[in-house]
């Protein structure tokens, strides 16, 4: 009788130590695709019970989509570039599942571009972004989509977009 009540007593303390909440982090390193192909840092500054805060940076290869206005006219040419983005960015949990939130943040961009038929140049602006990220509770995973806007020189371009997969990264909490 000792020993079913033993096992017992352990099995209920590896299952109460299997369950997982919806996993808060300070800072995560991830790969985001799409238009552009850039590696992202995350880390958040403020916490509060409603919104949370954080500052991203992002680095890497803004692709040319090649539509805008005029080009149902003619051919524009493509400016392709390597890019620094960084962005203020507000973390709201949606509700409906402690896994998922929806984000809002703006910020700015620097980048050297190439144009065809061109010198290299060097260019800059307002960058603007909303979407969803979805947390997992069993992995250190994290993936995000969303919209990012961008007005500036080379040009204004509306669609832009992307999947934003990270690793979150240990954190000892104090």
């Amino acid at each position: 009788m000792r020993k079913y009540l033993f096992c017992l007593i352990i099995g209920l303390f590896i299952a109460g130590q299997t369950e997982v909440k919806g996993q808060y982090y300070d800072q995560t390193l991830g790969f985001r695709g799409g238009t552009s192909f850039e590696v992202s840092y995350k880390r958040f500054i403020f916490f509060t019970p409603n919104i949370q805060q954080a500052i991203e940076g992002l680095i890497g290869l803004q692709i040319d989509e090649g539509i805008s206005f005029p080009s149902v006219l003619y051919d524009a040419p493509q400016n392709n570039g390597y890019v620094f983005e960084a962005l203020w960015v507000f973390h709201i949990d949606l509700g409906f599942d402690t896994d998922f939130s929806g984000f809002a943040g703006a910020g700015g961009y620097l980048g050297a571009y190439t144009e065809t038929g061109r010198d290299p140049f060097f260019g800059g602006g307002f960058t603007a972004v909303v979407g969803v990220e979805y947390t997992f509770s069993h992995a250190p995973v994290s993936v995000s989509v969303d919209w990012k806007p961008i007005i500036g020189y080379p040009r204004l371009s509306l669609a832009r977009g992307g999947v934003t997969l990270r690793w979150i990264l240990p954190t000892t909490w104090q």
